[in-house]
């Protein structure tokens, strides 16, 4: 059981379930000889970061409709994500990841901890939802294998930093053994942590591609929840 959590811990809950989406911008049709602009792909960057990070309705409509052209070309499902479904696995987060902590403690403090540890979920997942993320300037687009083309994206967002994860501080108070009265109080503290302001500055590079020879004319990033797990692990 240990290890599945540390697995869950490692890998950010926070795809759990999670589809995203984020603001529109125009899509002229893009012929063979056309490519989409490097400053359509600061924008749609903002846009990704817009959904994944802070799950917002607006940009979850606007990116479907910027995605969906290329997306129903290619034969996948007209929508990139789903604002319900998000939602949903927001309502469900906490009680999901206490379900996998508590049994990391003894039997006899579970009853004692579950509210806690639900409570520090909670505000994890506010902190993280309050985060304040900007694209900044794309790299000169570079064709790749098979004429994809690439393009790395800057950003900066601004997050609550806290002395200890939630993954970590959860870890070492199931390692020390201690007391359940000094658990909980260290729980409440560490939730209290992330009910600060987001104010820490994060830098990371965003990647997008496109391919002209397929009528593309979006900027995407199929994989584009890894670059927001790589930041939140760290927080």
């Amino acid at each position: 059981m240990r290890r599945g959590f540390l697995f869950f811990m490692t890998s950010m809950h926070f795809s759990l379930k999670r589809v995203a989406a984020l603001a529109i911008f125009s899509t002229a049709a893009l012929s063979q000889a056309a490519e989409p602009e490097p400053s359509s792909a600061v924008t749609a960057a903002d846009l990704y970061l817009r959904t994944l990070v802070n799950h917002e309705e607006k940009a979850v409509t606007d990116l479907n409709s910027y995605l969906r052209p290329d997306r129903l070309r290619s034969g996948r499902s007209a929508d990139y994500a789903d604002f319900s479904a998000l939602k949903k696995a927001d309502q469900e987060f906490p009680a999901e990841v206490t379900a996998m902590a508590l049994p990391l403690f003894p039997e006899a403090q579970r009853s004692s901890l579950k509210k806690p540890i639900e409570k520090l979920m909670q505000a994890v997942q506010q902190a993280r939802q309050k985060s304040e993320c900007k694209a900044l300037t794309a790299s000169e687009a570079e064709t790749g294998a098979h004429g994809v083309l690439n393009t790395q994206v800057n950003f900066q967002c601004l997050l609550v930093k806290t002395p200890e994860t939630w993954a970590q501080g959860i870890q070492r108070m199931a390692r020390t053994k201690q007391d359940a009265a000094k658990t909980v109080a260290e729980l409440e503290s560490l939730q209290q942590a992330y009910a600060g302001p987001a104010s820490y500055k994060y830098e990371g590079v965003f990647p997008l591609s496109t391919v002209p020879q397929d009528q593309n004319v979006a900027w995407r990033n199929d994989f584009a929840r890894e670059v927001v797990d790589a930041m939140f692990r760290e927080f």
